[in-house]
């Protein structure tokens, strides 16, 4: 196998001018080594194991080269990394022989595709792909999960609500919550009203909030948008207001056909009202 990782990864330096030859050495160190050992727990057979992992490999290069497959130090998330780098070594080797060269097929296509999806779905789908089972319909899963948050939800926003809290320093110690904006029916971006301009490189502090019957925090959203507090008259946290001593003085209000959220001065965390 060392012949042949030598000749893909001189085939790849000769095509991609952004090789990253350290990622190179610890995808093989790192994945490729779980994968080979997942295969040998499994009883493959050494020949066809070796065709897969030279599969896996070939894949892996293309991915590093284009810029899809990101290091660890690179403080960003998206699925491909998360596919290739956890899924792919962890559970490919559980299916049958049969099936795992279009399981890693579809994997690639699917991890490609999302490169061109926004930030909020690759945290998204980072989030709940993090503990899949089995690689087992994962398209359905994951088309599941994104529709059910761009999608409208179909109970709208009536006279009866519920209010939750999230405590967006779970995400980040440092995190102010401050302007806010929907992104989709049931997700929204909350930027830090003292981090929310970009500087030294770094992408002004936001979070996304995936607003479902149990709120998910998705991590920064990469978004530079300059925004205002908005401060909508939203029935429902008025009278959060009334009922509940953690709420009021409020930064930003704002509220969809569907959700509401609300920032205060003095909080890290955020009401969100959902209908009952």
């Amino acid at each position: 196998m060392s012949e042949f990782i030598d000749t893909v990864e001189k085939e790849a330096r000769s095509r991609f001018v952004r090789w990253d030859k350290a990622l190179w050495q610890g995808f093989i160190s790192g994945p490729v080594a779980r994968m080979g050992q997942g295969l040998a727990a499994s009883g493959t057979d050494a020949v066809q194991g070796e065709e897969l992992l030279r599969d896996y490999l070939r894949l892996g290069a293309e991915g590093i080269g284009l810029g899809y497959l990101y290091p660890a130090s690179a403080g960003r998330q998206n699925f491909f990394t998360l596919a290739w780098s956890e899924l792919v070594p962890r559970l490919l080797p559980a299916l049958a022989h049969e099936r795992r060269a279009a399981a890693l097929a579809r994997m690639w296509n699917l991890s490609e595709n999302l490169e061109s999806a926004p930030p909020w779905v690759q945290r998204l789908f980072c989030r709940v792909g993090a503990n899949l089972p089995s690689l087992d319909d994962i398209e359905g899963h994951l088309h599941a999960i994104a529709n059910e948050a761009m999608e409208p939800p179909p109970e709208a926003l009536g006279d009866t609500s519920t209010a939750l809290w999230v405590d967006l320093s779970q995400e980040d110690s440092r995190f102010m919550p401050g302007e806010v904006h929907f992104l989709a029916p049931t997700v929204v971006c909350v930027h830090d009203r003292h981090r929310a301009t970009a500087a030294g490189g770094r992408d002004a502090a936001t979070q996304g909030v995936w607003l479902s019957k149990k709120p998910m925090l998705l991590g920064p959203m990469g978004c530079n948008e300059r925004l205002e507090p908005t401060r909508m008259t939203v029935k429902a946290i008025t009278s959060l207001s009334q009922r509940d001593p953690r709420a009021g003085d409020w930064y930003s209000t704002l509220s969809n056909e569907w959700r509401a959220v609300a920032t205060m001065h003095t909080s890290q965390w955020l009401a969100v009202i959902l209908p009952v």
